[in-house]
This record gives C-alpha cells, structure tokens and sequence, in this order.
C-alpha cells in the first residue's frame, strides 16, 4: 500500500516551527515582562522536564546564567524529584510539560509548592494539573497542540525560555540590557527568518545526501556548549521516527571516548555552537578517517566531500543561543527524511504497547496521541 507522507503530523508541524516561534513570542511577551518585573529576587533557577523538555535544559539554564547572572540548572524530573536540591522562596523552578500531565513533572511541582518556590509551568494546556496548581502558567497554545512525538513544542519552549532569560536579565542585571534586547531581538525576527531560510535551501540538500546516511549502525551526535542541547534533540528524533540506535556527547567526550566506537558502518552529526568550533573540527577529521559519514551542521569549517556533508553555515549569523534552535529544525529535517526513506511511521512507534507507555508516564490521557 502506497504511504501518503502528507497523512503524518510530524512532517508538517516540523514546517511550523518558525510560526510557532514567531507567534509564541507576541502571544507571551507581555506576560514573561510581568514575570520578570514581579520576581526580581530569584537566586537559582531550575528547568525541569522529561524528554525533549529536559534535553532543551540544557541550552535554557545557559541563558539564564549568561543574561540573568543566576545559578541555573537543566533538570530531568525523575532526577529532580529524586534529588530534591535547595527550593525556597527565591528559587523559580520552570516546569515543562506539554500535556500539563508528566508524572515526575506533577511530583516535582508538588515539591516545589511545599517549599514555597516559584513554579513555573509550561504547558499547552491551562487546565492541566500542572497549568492549574502552579504559580505562573504560560499555556503555550500560540504554537498548537503537538499530535506526534514533540516537535515545534521543543523549539518554541526553548525560545520562551530564552526570552524569559532575556526579559530577567534586563530588570536584575542592567549592565546585560543590550545582549538581553539582541536576544529577544533575535528571537522575534531573525531566527524565525533563518528557520524559514533553511527550509528554502537546505531542505533539499538534506534530501539529496540522507541516503548516504540510511541504515547507519549508530547515529552518533556531537554538540558542546549550548549546542549539547540540540545534540540531545537529533539523537531523540532519531529513536523516535526511525526507531535506531543512536548516541549523544559533547565534542570534548566524543575525542576522549565515544569516537573509539565508530566505523564505516556509522554517521556522525556535527553541531556548530557559534562559540567555538576548533573541537568539532577534530571530531570530523577523526570521523572521516574512520570512514564514517559524517554530517555537519551550522558554524563549523570543513571541507566537503563524499562522506562529508555540510548543512546550513549560515547559522553562523546567529548567537550562540538562537543557533541551537535553527540546529534544532535541522535535526528535524534530517530525522524525517531518514523516516520517509526507510518508510517507517515518523509519528508512533507502532511496534510497541504505545498505551502502556503512555500510562507509566502520564497520569492521564495525553493530546494528540490516539492510542
């Protein structure tokens, strides 16, 4: 039977993703400068999520060290309910969920609640038992309900809690105003801009070379800085639409250890950070000399070849935080094309008990999974 590809959710809410953050940004503006004018005492701030709303942790705690000057750590919600650090009044813990019914989400707001910190929730849904038991709701509707694995859900919280990180910034450390307006800046206009580019010119190449990239053994991604969050994201994507073996690191751990690993039989991505990229340079030199094929994406210098494919440079023009999410759709495109290709399901895993899953994770029935 003929696969319609236009049937699936994730191909096309995949194309949303510059809409989506673009429409978040004016939806919730005004709400995240009330949040960042009424907390100005926060001391830490924690990001707690499971899945694509831990992997964004990593990149959102960056900023709110970098521009608000607070401790800020990415937490998954299991670790964090299990780990319990320091909540008190001056402790903003932002809670992601989608569904607004993640069990270790919903435990951890319950810790959080009993410590008297400031819960933030982030949800789709305002009348979800994190969007209604929480300090501070921001229902993330302006990018509509995701109906497959997450996708413009993940980019678009991850640009909310950049701004956020901006918005703090501006009020508790004035000496950060001009890189917190260029951030927000860029979020409102330039990286929906550059997300709109890459569809326009990358998209067909990540076509043309993903059946170089087809069946690999091990799909290894390597991103540092910021860009561990986007790194995190590519190898999920890749569980999740292909259902293959994949690996994440930084570029660091990927020279020391992982690289051991990899032969002709395996692909590794590449994830420019817009900081630094002399790492990545070595990760694809050790790479290609082990016959991997090798995909590399954003601010990294290389020379192309057969098995070495460079993706969308002109990341380059944004900051090292807006990078991770045009990264991101990146990632996107090319998990999705291996999908189209080995005509699998980008959107469920129908070779697992999908329902027993969704019941060990939720405390209910979750939106856009018909199961």
């Amino acid at each position: 039977m003929k696969i319609n590809w236009d049937d699936y959710y994730f191909p096309n809410e995949m194309m949303e993703q510059a809409d989506a953050i673009e429409n978040l940004m004016k939806d919730l503006q005004e709400q995240l400068v009330s949040v960042a004018e009424k907390y100005t005492n926060v001391k830490r701030v924690y990001i707690v999520g499971s899945g694509d709303c831990y992997f964004i942790g990593h990149a959102a705690a960056y900023a709110f060290r970098k521009y608000a000057n607070v401790e800020s750590v990415g937490y998954e919600a299991y670790d964090f309910y299990l780990m319990r650090p320091k909540v008190d009044e001056d402790s903003m813990v932002v809670l992601f969920s989608s569904s607004g019914k993640s069990l270790y989400v919903l435990k951890s707001l319950e810790y959080v609640n009993s410590c008297h910190g400031i819960a933030v929730g982030v949800t789709n849904h305002a009348d979800s038992p994190l969007g209604m038991d929480c300090t501070v709701p921001l229902v993330t509707t302006a990018t509509g309900v995701s109906k497959s694995f997450p996708t413009k859900t993940s980019t678009s919280g991850l640009a909310l809690m950049y701004a956020l990180a901006a918005q703090m910034g501006k009020v508790m450390c004035p000496e950060n105003a001009v890189g917190c307006d260029h951030l927000l800046e860029e979020l409102e206009t330039k990286v929906p801009d550059v997300i709109r580019r890459i569809y326009a010119e990358e998209y067909s190449k990540i076509k043309v070379n993903a059946q170089k990239f087809l069946e690999a053994r091990t799909y290894a991604f390597a991103g540092s800085g910021p860009a561990r969050s986007a790194s995190m994201i590519g190898a999920a994507k890749i569980i999740e639409t292909n259902r293959c073996r994949s690996m994440t690191t930084n570029a660091e751990e990927y020279l020391h250890m992982n690289g051991f690993a990899i032969k002709s039989a395996d692909a590794v991505i590449v994830i420019g950070n817009n900081i630094s990229d002399h790492r990545e340079r070595q990760v694809i030199e050790y790479a290609h000399n082990q016959c991997a094929r090798v995909l590399v994406i954003g601010d990294v210098a290389c020379e192309e070849c057969e098995t070495v494919v460079h993706v969308a440079p002109f990341i380059d023009e944004l900051g090292e935080c807006s990078a991770v999410l045009a990264s991101m759709v990146v990632l996107h495109m090319f998990a999705c094309e291996l999908s189209r290709l080995s005509f699998k399901d980008p959107d469920a895993p129908h070779d697992v008990d999908l329902k027993h899953v969704i019941d060990l994770l939720y405390t209910g029935p979750v939106a856009g999974w018909q199961v």
